[in-house]
């Protein structure tokens, strides 16, 4: 008995140390007209000085980079259950073994906050941004 309690939170520590936070929501800003929506520095950044087909565009390959750092964290999702399992019931040291992917996660971060960005700008000026 004490053994399987000791085995349960051990894999709700795994889990708990593994599981990545959801990264801040933009304020809504939902009540104003579109042009209305841009945040403190958005027209500011790279971005906001790009005319409709180059934020299209931009938007694009964003999504192409997105996709992509979520397929490296995807990945690794099986060997990281394999590892949390048999570090949580037969070897706890192989919970060194877990690939935690910090650098693609704090990329995804920053592209998510991106395409928020590149949305805001889109809307603003009338110009579709596919999501």
């Amino acid at each position: 008995m004490k053994n399987s309690k000791a085995a349960v939170w051990v894999l709700l520590l795994l889990a708990a140390g593994c599981a990545r936070s959801a990264p801040p929501l933009p304020p809504d800003l939902g009540h104003l007209p579109p042009e209305q929506r841009l945040l403190m520095g958005d027209a500011e950044t790279p971005e906001g000085r790009m005319d409709c087909p180059a934020l299209q565009q931009e938007a694009a390959q964003n999504r192409a980079q997105i996709r992509q750092y979520e397929g490296v964290i995807l990945a690794n999702r099986g060997h990281n259950q394999a590892v949390g399992y048999i570090g949580g019931v037969v070897f706890v040291p192989a919970l060194l073994a877990v690939k935690n992917d910090n650098d693609a996660k704090k990329n995804l971060d920053q592209l998510q906050a991106k395409a928020d960005r590149l949305d805001r700008l889109g809307k603003a000026r009338g110009c579709p941004i596919t999501p």
